[in-house]
């Protein structure tokens, strides 16, 4: 079985927030090392904003892949985290009730893929899990009266 998630957000709407709210809006949304990894020398560049807001629509992405979004189940916006390996690949990360969510679900992987560009950033995520929810299934099937 797959769960699939997708977000688009505008990167001012991020940049704005960001500083308009300071430290506490990142430190709410973002963990430290995400932080770190967009913004290593502390300034909230367009570029720095672009990877945030990157960030922020994986996190929303992987939260609706996993049928929760943010705020249910207890998931909180630094239960979703995206790592960047050495070939710069984003590899997204659980822990909390996002990860114990992703557990119950019998989830096995996770796939995600990041692009900003301009004024936009999105991302995709896919989740291969092992629990046949029966409303999902449901929702594929049409009939004819």
């Amino acid at each position: 079985m797959i769960k699939c998630g997708t977000d688009l957000i505008r990167v001012q709407r991020i940049k704005k927030a960001c500083s308009r709210l300071g430290e506490p809006f990142l430190r709410r949304i973002w963990t430290e090392k995400e932080i770190e990894d967009c913004m290593p020398d502390g300034v909230l560049s367009d570029r720095a904003a672009a990877s945030l807001a990157a960030r922020f629509a994986a996190k929303e992405a992987i939260a609706k892949a996993l049928g929760t979004g943010i705020g249910q189940s207890g998931i909180q916006w630094t239960h979703i985290w995206v790592e960047k390996i050495d070939s710069g690949a984003p590899v997204p990360r659980l822990t909390g009730a996002a990860l114990t969510y992703f557990i119950n679900l019998g989830g096995t992987d996770i796939a995600l893929s990041i692009s900003h560009e301009n004024e936009y950033a999105q991302a995709f995520c896919v989740i291969c899990h092992t629990q046949a929810d029966q409303r999902d299934a449901l929702t594929h099937i049409t009939t004819k009266d």
